[in-house]
């Protein structure tokens, strides 16, 4: 099965071994382990998997089918047990890593177009609070039933309509991140030639990054990790000098007393903050199967996303602002480090987008059931898609690109969340897989993904077109299954979690 071949990270975790030291260099060394060990690529496109503590701990990248490296313990599909569950901690460090990365930033860029530096700051902090409720009440889900994103929403959609609706949004997420981070490296690689006399066309560049980097997807997986070890530190440092070097430029007075465009309104700009993390949201339950309690759900969730997601947005904006650019490769070009900045950005949009490229595969293969053997073939498909789209410009429209993600996304979660805190009660007991499709998900995702749609595209207007969704589809479950009641959502019948999960692999 494709799952097989599912990319997974593993962080190790000793549970027997603790420093002890009032050495601030040892207690920073380990934290920056952990932090920068547990950040491989973006989220969403890992499935995240905790093995038993092994000796020195550590981080591995496994894809069975490739051969790359085995694991026998490979707990991708199967039922997280107790004696498995790790701590809040762990699980933490995983969202703070995934929140560095370039589209942070790139919306920190774009919210410094139109919006106040405290505007921004409000809402960042409401875009998220709400991604962070959403993946509250669903990782709690996982947390319960001890099972990742696409099973614990197999009750709410069916087997067959999870593993496709799941596989839908990763594939349009994936492909549209691929292909504006690959005109990001384009035009950084750009820059950097440009210091050295040599003009290369946008189109030119897109086509050689983007042939790399799917290429890359397909052969080179296990080493693009050992180069994310070197980009990620590296883009934090960069940031932080970039901070204050706009700081220094510009005076704070001059990027605090920014004037606010209003070409953003603020309900639109909190849905483009959700939709900027929706497909993230949306899979908290491949780490929360992990936690321990609820308790650690919440802690987790809320400690791993809120401060670094403020934090990265904030650092975006100001850097937009101080530099008087909000095109995030003349941010970093602005900075006085022409050449170190370029090949940073390069670097990081390179190892993020070779993720995106490779999940983006596995969902087409998981939707048209296509063997493993022929995903190169399919992860190269798709990353000519992503080039087509990157010289078209999708980049330019990226506001709008996430607007779409964000009303297509969160209503899932809302079907999900009304599915196990209404429907079963939040009871574990009561909830169980279903064969097949189950039309009253399917049907409530339409309904609230199309109302938001329709508010993204100004068809009408409500508050925020993302939270709307998601409102709209957790009623419409709920009124649906009163109406119609579980012979309609039943699907093909329940089954048990063994089964499921059994079929899945």
């Amino acid at each position: 099965m494709l799952e097989k071949a599912e990319l997974t990270l593993i962080i190790m975790l000793s549970k027997t071994k603790k420093v002890i030291t009032t050495h601030l260099i040892v207690l920073c060394s380990v934290a920056s382990r952990k932090l920068f060990y547990s950040i491989a690529w973006r989220v969403g496109t890992l499935s995240l998997q905790f093995v038993p503590p092994a000796e020195g701990g550590g981080m591995e990248i496994i894809m069975a089918e490739n051969k790359v490296k085995t694991n026998k313990n490979d707990k991708g599909l199967s039922q997280i047990g107790r004696d498995e569950k790790r701590s809040w901690g762990s699980v933490a460090f995983i969202w703070i890593g995934t929140m560095i990365c370039i589209p942070m930033l790139m919306v920190g860029g774009i919210f410094a177009e139109n919006l106040t530096i405290g505007s921004i700051f409000g809402v960042t902090v409401a875009g998220f609070a709400v991604c962070c409720l959403l993946m509250v009440l669903g990782g709690m889900i996982g947390s319960d039933l001890g099972l990742n994103a696409t099973m614990t929403s197999t009750h709410a959609f069916g087997m067959t309509g999870a593993n496709f609706s799941m596989a839908l949004v990763i594939f349009i997420a994936e492909t549209g991140w691929f292909a504006v981070q690959t005109a990001t490296c384009a035009l950084a690689f750009n820059t950097l030639m440009e210091t050295i006399g040599i003009a290369f066309p946008f189109w030119l560049s897109c086509t050689i990054w983007g042939i790399v980097m799917f290429i890359t997807a397909v052969y080179g997986v296990k080493w693009m990790a050992v180069l994310n070890y070197i980009a990620v530190p590296l883009l934090v440092i960069l940031c932080g000098y970039g901070c204050i070097h706009s700081i220094n430029t510009a005076g704070w007075s001059a990027i605090s007393g920014a004037v606010e465009t209003n070409a953003m309104s603020i309900p639109a700009a909190v849905s483009t903050v959700i939709g900027l993390f929706a497909l993230g949201a949306t899979c908290n339950s491949d780490y929360t199967r992990y936690c321990r309690s609820r308790g650690d759900v919440i802690r987790a969730t809320v400690l791993g996303v809120l401060p670094a997601a403020v934090f990265m947005i904030m650092i975006g904006a100001i850097m937009a602002l101080g530099s008087g650019s909000y095109d995030v490769t003349s941010m970093f070009a602005g900075l006085g480090l022409p050449v170190l900045a370029m090949l940073v950005l390069i670097l990081a949009t390179w190892t993020t987008n070779t993720g995106n490229a490779y999940m983006s595969g596995l969902a087409v293969c998981k939707m048209f059931s296509i063997k493993d053997k022929d995903r190169p073939k399919v992860t190269m498909g798709v990353g000519i898609i992503g080039i087509i789209l990157a010289i078209m410009g999708l980049a330019d429209v990226l506001n709008t690109y996430i607007s779409i993600i964000g009303a297509v996304v969160p209503p899932i979660m809302g079907i999900v969340i009304s599915d196990y805190w209404v429907i079963c009660r939040g009871n574990k007991n009561i909830w169980k897989p279903v064969r097949g499709i189950n039309w009253i998900g399917i049907i409530a995702w339409i309904c609230g993904g199309g109302f938001a749609l329709l508010e993204t595209l100004g068809i009408i207007t409500v508050f925020s077109p993302a939270l709307d969704g998601v409102i709209i589809a957790f009623v419409i479950y709920i009124v649906l299954y009163k109406l119609l009641g579980k012979t309609a959502m039943a699907g093909k019948g329940e089954m048990t979690v063994e089964e499921a999960t059994s079929i899945a692999r």
